[in-house]
């Protein structure tokens, strides 16, 4: 190889090795920034707060009630202290009465009892409320035909018949003048309410309830907040994948351009020496 040829492939490989030179440092840059992004997505996901499940022991509700009467009232809001004793909010449930149309299919009258409709006046009302347009009302002398079925009461009046279907509901009233006594633990000890207990102090009973509706809508709000957070993981992992594929994609390029600079290097060198070998012979020529 001559020395002009020899020189023109020199600085071939001179710009070749600037080209490799140059392309390692736009991987490195990209690396770099895969990282950066990567470190992003590592802050994200120490960031994120894991959900905790609701405790149960959480959502219990502190009970006071006391029986009077044959029935058991609870109270329902904290009683407030006045003047002359407390004002006490209570709820207790009521039976209220009413009435289905039914067939006398299978029905036996056999000794039934016999009153009035005026002695039933909430069956009355049901039957006045299914009285059609331009039906007349029945008469408060109407005999009613009264007797048991299978644990049910019924009512007969000519071919109609009615089945006794009571309801029960949670009526709350509110007393003042409530007197209250206290035990140690600072819970209700006694309660007397003079329009339910007279002039007895009854026994007030502290129960711990479940507050089952409250606790439900805790749990709902938990998994939905748990399924954001999969949700979240998933993909903070999937881009956290896709950026693992790019850098190793990167880094084995890296190291071709390691390997192809190292090859152009050494045959610089190659040619360096065959530069100066032919700078050497032409100058003994003309020595």
């Amino acid at each position: 190889m001559g020395l002009a040829a020899s020189q023109a492939r020199f600085l071939g490989l001179t710009a070749r090795k600037s080209n490799t030179e140059y392309e390692g440092q736009q991987v490195n840059q990209q690396r770099t920034a895969l990282a950066n992004e990567s470190a992003s997505l590592y802050s994200q996901l120490t960031n994120l707060t894991v959900p905790t499940p609701p405790d149960i022991i959480n959502f219990y509700n502190t009970e006071y009630s006391f029986v009077t009467g044959g029935k058991t009232y609870t109270m329902t809001t904290l009683p407030i202290r006045g003047d002359n004793g407390y004002t006490v909010s209570v709820s207790h449930m009521e039976e209220l009465p009413g009435y289905k149309t039914v067939t006398g299919d299978g029905l036996d009258l056999t000794g039934a009892d016999t009153t009035t409709l005026a002695s039933l006046s909430t069956l009355a009302k049901h039957i006045e409320n299914e009285r059609k347009d331009g039906e007349q009302s029945l008469p408060s002398d109407t005999a009613v035909k009264v007797f048991s079925h299978n644990n049910n009461t019924y009512y007969n009046i000519g071919d109609k018949y009615y089945m006794y279907t009571p309801q029960t509901q949670n009526v709350t009233s509110t007393y003042t003048g409530v007197q209250l006594t206290y035990n140690q633990a600072g819970d209700f000890d006694s309660i007397k309410i003079s329009e339910l207990t007279g002039d007895n102090a009854i026994s007030v009973s502290t129960n711990q309830v479940a507050d089952d509706d409250a606790y439900d809508l805790a749990m709902n709000a938990y998994n939905k907040e748990y399924s954001e957070y999969e949700k979240t993981m998933a993909q903070i992992n999937a881009k956290t994948e896709v950026l693992q594929q790019q850098d190793k994609t990167l880094e084995l390029r890296l190291n071709q351009l390691d390997t192809e600079q190292n090859a152009i290097s050494t045959e610089m060198d190659a040619v360096q020496k065959v530069i100066e070998k032919n700078v050497e012979s032409t100058f003994k020529t003309f020595g």
